[in-house]
């Protein structure tokens, strides 16, 4: 008997699961060996929750019962619910998905039963995303070329869901145990996928101009955010640096104390307001004034043109070296 927690975002918890299913049901018959049931259905009761949790199947030696959306079960099923988790018998593998809080008393029967919990949320940071999907193209039996993870993880960007439906498509396509070129995997995997705003700020940040005009399309384009809405986004990030401009800030924690949130994300504020200084911050700020009233029409120009031309002004100011005056002795 085991009882998993699956956790997160709807599209990934999906994926999660359907490998979870997969793996414990093997070369057995799908259809007789797993119950399924959602919480979110309008005719949902719990009775047959804890029949399939407490009873052996007539035909296998196992089998999986799963239950879904957690967060929309009734309060009044939660005593229940509690009890048979309690009560799972040897020969049922149990699995719980959630989106979003789930009731104390059910938290703590799954820790009573030692659950797995495995998180299914939206991965942000580059390496991690590689190695994600690296590790559901082990799972899925693929041999592959070096750059494969990588080249997934980009081109996805945060749209991971998608990996279920390409993981299925080259399957189909060449065979559980192939392995995979690079040119194998690009015919399948379709337009490009959203990025996550700080794919644009870092690449600008770290003055790469070709990479920060790809983001940039892929903003406009898979993540359908309007330029008026990007330009926002950059306007926001240098009113951070103007915020901390002449304030003697010489660490992440003071940049924290004056601009809130995380200080991870101070921290990279502060070194790109290092890098520009006082004079690359109000060019920058003049940049961002000249666009706003390009794309309101102040220029002939498509709004895509408007922020290409910015994006890629704001990385050559991203790229030059930090400048330091030294005063004499």
């Amino acid at each position: 008997m085991a009882v998993y927690l699956i956790s997160g975002d709807e599209i990934l918890i999906g994926l999660e699961l359907s490998s979870l299913v997969d793996r414990l049901v093997g070369d057995a018959d799908r259809s007789m060996m797993v119950d399924d049931f959602d919480c979110s259905e309008s005719n949902f009761t719990v009775a047959p929750v804890v029949d399939a949790l407490t009873t052996m199947s007539l035909f296998l030696e196992s089998k999986v019962v799963v239950l879904r959306h957690l967060q929309d079960l009734e309060s009044v099923y939660v005593d229940t619910l509690v009890a048979a988790i309690d009560a799972v018998i040897f020969e049922v593998d149990f699995i719980i998905t959630v989106t979003g809080r789930i009731p104390k008393a059910i938290a703590d029967a799954c820790k009573r039963v030692k659950a797995e919990t495995i998180g299914a949320a939206v991965v942000s940071n580059q390496k991690d995303r590689i190695e994600w999907v690296e590790a559901h193209l082990i799972e899925a039996g693929f041999l592959y070329s070096a750059d494969a993870s990588r080249l997934i993880a980009t081109w996805f960007g945060g749209d991971q869901g998608r990996l279920a439906g390409l993981l299925a498509t080259l399957t189909s396509a060449y065979g559980e145990g192939a392995k995979l070129s690079r040119s194998d995997i690009e015919v399948f995997l379709g337009e490009a996928g959203s990025v996550a705003p700080w794919d644009l700020t870092d690449a600008i940040d770290g003055g790469d101009v070709n990479k920060a005009l790809l983001m940039l399309h892929r903003m406009m384009s898979a993540g359908e955010s309007h330029p008026l809405q990007i330009l926002a986004l950059l306007s926001n990030r240098y009113a951070q640096m103007m915020k901390i401009d002449g304030r003697g800030v010489r660490s992440s924690a003071d940049a924290v104390a004056i601009l809130g949130g995380k200080e991870f994300t101070a921290k990279k504020v502060l070194e790109q307001y290092q890098r520009l200084g006082s004079a690359g911050i109000s060019r920058a700020v003049s940049l961002l004034a000249t666009a706003d009233l390009d794309l309101r029409g102040g220029k002939d120009w498509e709004p895509e043109l408007v922020m290409e031309v910015l994006v890629a002004r704001l990385a050559r100011l991203g790229g030059a070296p930090v400048k330091r005056s030294f005063a004499k002795r």
